[in-house]
This record gives structure tokens, sequence and C-alpha cells, in this order.
């Protein structure tokens, strides 16, 4: 799933790490609670647009996640080369997420947006043509490039849409575009392929991507908010044009995106290996897995969130964090579909929170020109958390089985609690 405008989170451990009272003030103003930014509207033509466009690019992304290994598996490969496969798309997307990040911050979102959409859909209409695992390795790298450049753009775009005071409201509901396909697709994805074979999996990502294409088309070209302006001084124009890697060492961007990269990272365990783990555990209908998280993201983000405004932050973070730890154990232990269903309702429920509250985060004080370059390091927490998380989950499996491969993907997403802590360290010492 990005504006810069909107500072700090709502949120009482951000706030208690500022002394300075005018700095206090511009938190109060920009935070998405106040009564002001509530007649400030999200919902305009092209923020619809950009949302539909992400859902139809990323479910024709996800259809593969749980289709994938299988599809290896019936072309002679082990679980290693499924990991491999699975894992490609995001070293790929991660190779090109920041220079098209770049680009976006330099020539604009939409012209960025438009070529990524074609390269998904030159690559899904391949996948019908070639058929050998080395082929379908390489087209998993092409369609990394695509999805890289279609996810940071339309993120971006997103962001320049979401009016000021709105951000975390604004991404909660930007991030429905994201989170759910990864939820649904595999359940489409598996129904295709029992009921109609592999080619027609391609063939529903062909016309998932060329609908998004055309939609595209129909996006204003806004250019990049803020370029033009000559408010980028001396000492700031370092930052913008020549500091890149300083702007995105700082703790305040850094440190959530590592919290999203260890939860992806388990998370990419249970996306890319759930349905062979179910075979092997003699569980029916383990897609309905997908579903549960799905329903469980939306209603927690549409009906519980905009509720937990009146909480700290650390706490609301804590919480969810410990949902979806949990997750991976329940996986690991599970002997029957309820339990395994259980677990996709606390992923949901924690990631509903956990995924705009960190986007917020990595947001605060980004100039609009900077956030080709933000959104694309924070998205690629994820292309490399899902796609390294694949490989290695695949080569964990291969060695010790799948319930213990669960188990270690617990206490890698455990780790969310120390990024987090520092975080919070950092922001009370000042040094964000």
């Amino acid at each position: 799933m990005t504006i810069r405008l909107a500072a700090r989170t709502a949120s009482g451990d951000i706030t208690d790490g500022i002394t300075q009272s005018g700095r206090q003030a511009a938190v109060a103003s920009r935070t998405g609670g106040g009564r002001e930014a509530g007649g400030q509207r999200i919902w305009s033509k092209d923020f619809i647009l950009v949302m539909v466009i992400a859902t139809l690019a990323s479910t024709a992304i996800t259809t593969q996640m749980g289709t994938l290994p299988l599809y290896v598996a019936s072309l002679g490969g082990s679980t290693a080369v499924s990991g491999a496969i699975v894992g490609i798309l995001g070293i790929s997307a991660l190779i090109f997420r920041f220079p098209t990040g770049v680009l976006l911050d330099r020539y604009g979102r939409r012209v960025l947006l438009i070529v990524g959409l074609a390269i998904l859909l030159v690559d899904f209409s391949l996948l019908n043509v070639f058929r050998t695992l080395l082929m379908l390795f390489c087209l998993r790298f092409l369609q990394g490039i695509g999805n890289g450049i279609q996810t940071t753009s339309t993120s971006t775009l997103a962001a320049d849409l979401i009016p000021p005071g709105r951000l975390q409201t604004g991404l909660g509901y930007f991030s429905l575009a994201q989170v759910v396909p990864s939820a649904i697709g595999p359940l489409i994805g598996l129904s295709v392929v029992e009921h109609f074979g592999y080619r027609m999996l391609f063939v529903v990502g062909v016309v998932l991507t060329a609908a998004a294409l055309a939609l595209s088309l129909l996006l204003a070209d806004r250019g990049v908010p803020g370029r033009s302006a000559a408010s980028i001084s001396g000492k700031d124009e370092r930052l913008h044009d020549g500091g890149s890697l300083a702007l995105l060492m700082r703790p305040g961007i850094l440190l959530p995106s590592a919290v999203m990269f260890v939860v992806f990272c388990a998370a990419a365990g249970v996306t890319a290996f759930v349905a062979q783990f179910a075979v092997e555990a003699g569980i029916a209908n383990a897609g309905v897995y997908f579903v549960v998280a799905s329903v469980s993201t939306v209603v927690v983000r549409l009906f519980v969130s905009p509720q937990l405004i009146r909480f700290r932050q650390s706490v609301v973070v804590s919480v969810s964090l410990a949902m979806v730890c949990a997750t991976f154990f329940l996986v690991a232990n599970a002997p029957n579909l309820g339990v395994l269903l259980l677990a996709a309702a606390l992923y949901g429920a924690g990631q509903a929170n956990l995924q705009p509250i960190m986007n917020t985060l990595v947001l605060d004080g980004i100039e609009p020109d900077q956030r080709g370059r933000v959104t694309a390091f924070f998205s690629a927490s994820a292309d490399v958390a899902y796609g390294g998380g694949a490989l290695l989950w695949g080569i964990v499996a291969d060695w010790c089985g799948f319930r213990s491969m669960y188990v270690i993907c617990g206490v890698c997403a455990l780790f969310g609690f120390l990024f987090y802590g520092w975080l919070l360290v950092s922001r009370l010492r000042g040094c964000d």
C-alpha cells in the first residue's frame, strides 16, 4: 500500500517524544482524527480508479501464490525449485523497485503505471506459450519487474490523492486494494486450476491486467506534486536530489519497514505453501483460509480500526503483532480446518491495523517529491520478504517439514516487536 503533508499518526507514543510545543501543534492539526480533517474528501474519482487498478493487478499476481508450487510440481520441480520460482518475483521487484521510485519522483506517476501494467500483460500472455521450468523462472522475473513498477506507482498515486490530514484513514482504505487480493487471489487461483486447469489460470491473469491497463488510461496525469515548487533550498536540495540513501536510512523509515519485512517474510510461508501443507496434513478446503483472512482484514479495517484512534499506538501495534505471531504457531499445530481458519482470522485482524500504521509512520515528514522513493523502499520490504521468504521457507520445509517451518516463521515475526521498540526509543531520543 502515501502523503507526506499529513504527519504523525494519532499516537500517544509519538507525541510523547516531541518536546517542542509548536511541533506538537503541527502533529495535532495534521492527524487524521482531527475535526477539520473530517470534511476532507478521500473518495475522489481518481482515488477510486487507483484502488480498482491496484486490486485487479494484485489479484492477477496473487492467483499464482497458492497454485504456482503445484504447477511447478506438475512440471517435475521440487519444493525448493517451487520456492525459487515463487521467490524470484520479489527479488526482481526489489532490483527495479527503487529505480522506479526515482523515476516516479522525476517524471510522474501515470506513465510508469502504464509501463508496469503493460509488462504484466505481456508476461501473463507468454505464460501459456512457454511451459518449461526455465522459462517459468524467467517469466516470473519479468513479472516481478512489472509488479514492482505498478505497485510503487499506484501506492504513490494514492498518496498524492489522499487529502492532507487524512493520511492514516486513506492509507487504511487503499491498503485494502493490496491486502484483499493477497487473501482472495490464491483462492481464486486454486479454484480456477481445480475446475479449468493451469492454462485458464494464466488467461485470468491476462484479463485482469488488461482491465487494469485500460482503466489506467482514464487517470489524470498529475505530474509530480511539489516538483516545480521553488521551496527546495540549498540545505534541503542535497536531501531531495543526492541524499536518497540518507533519506531511507532515517529510523522513521527504516524501522517501520523492518517491522513489515519480518511479518511479510513469515506470512510468505503460509501464502506459498499452505495448500501443500494442507494436503500433507489431510486438511480439506484449505483455500478457505484466504477467504477468512480477507474477511477479517476488511471487517477490522472498516469497522474496528477507526475506533482505535483513542488508544495508544504502542498498545494497538503490540496487540496486532501478537495476533500476527500467534497465526504461525496455530498453523504449525493445526489438526483440522477449524484451527487453520482461526489462524487466518487472527492474521487478517492483526494485519488490518499493522500495515496502515507502519505505512503512515514511514511517510512522516516526507515531502511530496520524495514519496516515490520512500514508497518504493517501504514496498520493497514486502517484495523481499515475500520473495525471499518463499525461497527460504521452501528450503526449510524440505529440511524439517512444514510444521517445524511454521514455528520458525512465528519466531521470525516476533522480531517485529524488537524493531518497533527500537523505533519508539529513537523517537524519544529525537533521532528520527
